[in-house]
């Protein structure tokens, strides 16, 4: 069966705590250069940019 990654079960999200709680994806093959998911949740699905969608 093929489901879309959730983000939250990734082990390749980051959270970084400056002002806000900011999530980025940390896979070095991701098509998105900065790699942001969302601020103070990450997201329920992951982007379409994700490179685990594709496996």
């Amino acid at each position: 069966m093929n489901r879309v990654p959730h983000c939250a079960e990734c082990q390749f999200v980051k959270m970084y705590d400056i002002t806000y709680k900011n999530y980025y994806c940390d896979h070095e093959d991701r098509i998105n250069d900065m790699g942001n998911l969302g601020v103070d949740h990450p997201p329920k699905t992951s982007p379409k940019w994700c490179p685990l969608r594709d496996k």
